[in-house]
């Protein structure tokens, strides 16, 4: 009795993590970074610059890995090999590359460990691309820091700046978002603000001019929302409408062109979106009965509806109707479910997806929801199991003669797939889904638990 109370307990325990498992995420470059409802920080993904945040190491981790032991983070952003944190001491934390003073520490070093920028403790919000990084804090007022070739630092300088830098004077900054050269930001007002390169119709402001101080596009005051992306910026209104303007190769702003903007420009007549974000040339966006849209730039599977056409308008991403964010950057991109579970899809070459190996993915497929058991994924001396991947039968084999008493099999939402209580060696998943399960050895009073992945 008392064994099969601590096996409905364990499976409780997991069932209850999964479904209030991730709080917030953010999709960087070929690299993922989300914050647990334990307030516990995770990235995967490439590792070339330190941008996992767990210090030196020589490969990319395919699997959600824990960023130290603190359990007070509330914010987090990832950028373009950069990621950035908040603590709920609204402390402000960055690592990964450092280019042109990008982190904000004063230096132009590579950090693998985060590393606290300044000592200020009201930071709120930060948003980080190729070369530079803006961020509100919690009186209204807008810093900025990094590359400012372009004036994208929006100071009204062209200098380099390796510290957080105050813009202007106001403090009714709600909302920042940097792109690839130009930064888009609200104010609490609802106007937006725009600076930096203007080449493509990247400002919105109907000519090919820099600025470099925040300059308002139009006169309108009805804005909900803005976002940056590589090459082009999207908008909601106040009313529920979607616009959009910069470069329009793939399709990316929506209009069914690939025409250039230069000013903002709506998208269909809709007026019931609640979301949107843009990454290099596509564009995803979610309504308010819950419905995923994308469009743009599809190579490699990256709108995930199955295919690798580019779209020129808004395309649903499935039927599912319980989506309530979505993050996307250069190749690939997550998002999360009412129920708190991560998706994802698109480019896999570093293990960004999450999914423990490096497949690509054309339509989104779920994240395991990560243990504290090992900050590098589930791992028992006690066992060995071989081949792991596998495409057919693993074999487990006990390295201290341990006593096996049951072998359990879960998948990454909780689910129990497969029992085994005959004493065997060998268990056949070749009949599986492809992808992570958690192999579950009960020995006695003991659970020994492995991450296997059927191929």
């Amino acid at each position: 009795m008392k064994r099969i109370f601590t096996l409905l307990l364990i499976l409780f325990v997991i069932t209850v993590t999964n479904a209030q498992c991730w709080k917030t995420i953010s999709a960087g470059d070929l690299i993922t970074a989300a914050i647990k409802s334990d307030g516990t920080l995770w990235t995967w993904g490439d590792y070339r610059y330190g941008q996992l945040g767990i210090g030196a190491v020589t490969d990319d981790a395919r699997t959600p890995t824990q960023v130290g032991t603190a359990s007070d983070w509330v914010f987090v952003t990832a950028g373009w090999y950069t990621v950035f944190a908040i603590k709920s001491n609204g402390t402000l934390w960055a690592w990964g590359q450092n280019t042109y003073g990008k982190l904000g520490d004063g230096t132009n070093t590579d950090r693998n460990t985060p590393v606290q920028i300044g000592t200020d403790t009201n930071w709120q919000f930060v948003s980080s691309n190729s070369n530079n990084t803006a961020a509100i804090k919690t009186d209204g007022s807008l810093w900025a820091w990094g590359g400012n070739l372009g004036g994208q630092v929006g100071d009204g300088t062209f200098t380099n700046r390796y510290a957080p830098v105050r813009i202007g004077t106001a403090n009714n900054w709600a909302s920042v978002s940097v792109g690839n050269g130009h930064t888009l930001a609200k104010r609490s007002d609802n106007t937006i603000w725009v600076w930096g390169v203007g080449s493509d119709g990247y400002l919105g402001l109907g000519t090919v001019n820099l600025k470099n101080i925040p300059t308002q596009i139009g006169t309108s005051s009805d804005w909900r929302q803005v976002e940056a992306g590589f090459t082009h910026s999207v908008a909601i209104k106040n009313d529920g409408t979607l616009w959009a303007w910069g470069r329009n190769d793939y399709g990316q702003l929506g209009d069914g062109t690939t025409t250039l903007r230069n000013i903002p420009t709506q998208i269909g007549t809709d007026n019931d979106w609640s979301f949107v974000t843009s990454g290099d040339e596509s564009t995803y966006a979610i309504k308010t009965n819950g419905t995923l849209w994308g469009w743009g730039y599809n190579l490699n599977g990256r709108l995930g509806d199955g295919t690798t056409t580019d779209k020129h308008i808004p395309t649903q991403i499935g039927s599912n109707n319980t989506w309530k964010k979505v993050s996307k950057y250069q190749t690939h991109s997550i998002a999360l479910r009412t129920d708190d579970n991560l998706w994802a899809w698109g480019n896999n070459s570093n293990g960004q997806l999450g999914t423990g190996n490096n497949l690509n993915q054309l339509t989104p497929v779920a994240v395991a929801c990560p243990t504290t058991l090992d900050v590098r994924g589930f791992f028992t001396s006690e066992f060995s199991i071989f081949p792991n991947p596998t495409k057919g039968t693993i074999t487990i084999s006990s390295v201290e003669n341990t006593p096996v008493d049951k072998i359990e099999i879960v998948d990454i939402l909780g689910k129990t797939v497969s029992i085994k209580t005959e004493n065997t060696s060998q268990i056949d998943i070749s009949e599986f889904s492809n992808g992570i399960y958690i192999l579950k050895i009960h020995s006695g009073e003991s659970v020994f638990q492995k991450k296997i992945m059927k191929q």
